[in-house]
């Protein structure tokens, strides 16, 4: 691949032939080394984990959902990480306010962490998130504005702006906190489109000997469709991710594709694709990719729980002769209404397969907040009952829709699949194509 006339290296560390338990001891050797004298900060706008009160009213945790949650949370078996979010629910805010800045302790079978919550007022973490992170950010990396005539910026757009600043500035007061907590420099591994401006605001706020690295987990598009957005805001977010030490992306494409931005849109950066490598304001960024895989092992044991065998067992009699299965979140992005649609296409084009065929589908809701991530729900649930009119016949229905946030649910559908369904428009890393085939029981494909 080629720039300027210049070949584009930015390889990755060469890991040799060695075996899964060398390659684990290595990693536990370089750990150790790295965290002897450094103390480890994640921040994430979603954690670990969320609390809720059943009904008798008993504090209950449920695990975090969402691509970033399952990709940073296995380094907690060889760090002692502090993880700092925002609260997801209303008890989350209850404990945050009970915790007063102060840590708590989150210990499962396959993780641990100190945990720590950035309270915000409402109003502005809203805007931080229901308008410029979904869907301003969210749509502009995974291109679906209609750009001619989307997005638009009005004074509320400005001042949900602000409010992204606030937000950013309030982990960063944060993170700062922890690392002057532990009396020692810190790496912070910040993450995703969530936190772009949180590298500029702690700048001046870590002492020397940090490392600040920030992993875009989403799709970054190249420096044309940047210029969606006003000068001042794009200029904003690439000078404070170029304050970040190292930013690693999901593929080589998207780290040339930020070189390529920084270059275009940023004024005053120097840009070197032979070493992969960003300069602005006298600071040197190494850009890099390292496309993120599972925590295999906690992902098997969570595929042996009971609770996911109750599942299993529950949807074992409800299968077709055939089995399709997907597992999203109801995200525009994911494509879902057109794998729908195929599907449909399938049983009227080949009816030999009613009866026989099902499609199962475990959706997570997400961004319900938002007016386009509403209606995209409500045409999916329109869709999939009217499969069911057209193709149903003697009590059998060819769609199961299964819409809640139930992580061992779906665990269990993916056991069971014959032909598992991933067909997203544009994806950072779908973990869903990787997590079934290690989980399905079926030879599925």
């Amino acid at each position: 691949m080629e720039e300027n006339g210049k070949d584009s290296r930015m390889t990755q560390p060469d890991q040799g032939q060695l075996t899964v338990r060398q390659r684990r001891a290595r990693l536990r050797r370089l750990v150790k080394e790295l965290f002897a004298e450094r103390s480890l900060v994640i921040a994430s706008n979603r954690g670990p984990v969320t609390f809720e009160r059943s009904a008798s009213g008993s504090l209950r945790r449920r695990r975090g959902t969402g691509g970033v949650v399952s990709a940073v949370s296995a380094i907690s078996r060889y760090a002692n990480p502090v993880w700092i979010c925002s609260p997801m629910s209303s008890v989350d805010r209850e404990m945050a306010q009970e915790a007063e800045g102060q840590l708590m302790d989150h210990s499962t079978v396959d993780y641990h962490f100190r945990l720590r919550f950035v309270l915000t007022e409402e109003e502005a973490y809203d805007n931080y998130y229901s308008v410029v992170s979904n869907p301003l950010l969210w749509f502009l990396q995974h291109y679906m504005w209609d750009a001619p005539r989307t997005p638009t910026f009005t004074d509320e757009t400005w001042s949900a702006w602000e409010s992204y600043e606030e937000v950013n500035q309030a982990f960063a007061e944060a993170i700062a906190g922890e690392v002057a907590r532990a009396g020692k420099p810190a790496i912070v591994m910040l993450q995703d489109y969530h936190l772009y401006l949180c590298p500029g605001a702690l700048a001046t706020q870590l002492p020397k000997g940090c490392i600040v690295s920030h992993f875009i987990h989403i799709p970054w598009p190249g420096p044309d469709y940047w210029m969606i957005l006003p000068p001042s805001v794009r200029e904003q977010i690439l000078s404070s991710l170029s304050r970040c030490d190292i930013i690693g992306f999901q593929s080589e494409r998207y780290a040339l594709n930020f070189m390529r931005t920084c270059q275009t849109l940023l004024p005053h950066t120097e840009v070197d694709y032979d070493s992969g490598t960003v300069r602005w304001g006298g600071k040197t960024l190494i850009v890099r990719h390292y496309p993120i895989s599972l925590d295999t092992a906690a992902l098997r044991r969570t595929s042996k729980a009971r609770s996911t065998a109750r599942h299993r067992e529950h949807l074992l009699p409800r299968l077709g002769e055939q089995t399709i299965v997907r597992v999203d979140r109801i995200e525009p992005s994911k494509n879902i209404v057109r794998g729908f649609e195929a599907y449909d296409l399938l049983l009227e084009r080949h009816p030999e397969h009613l009866g026989q065929v099902r499609l199962m589908a475990f959706l997570v809701p997400s961004r319900l907040s938002i007016e386009e991530y509403q209606q995209y729900l409500e045409e999916i649930v329109v869709l999939a009952q009217g499969i069911n009119l057209r193709h149903g016949h003697n009590g059998w229905q060819p769609v199961k829709l299964y819409v809640g946030e139930n992580y061992h649910r779906a665990v269990a559908g993916m056991q069971l699949y014959d032909v598992l369904l991933v067909n997203p428009i544009i994806d950072g890393m779908n973990l869903v194509a990787k997590e079934g085939p290690v989980v399905n029981e079926r030879d599925g494909v």
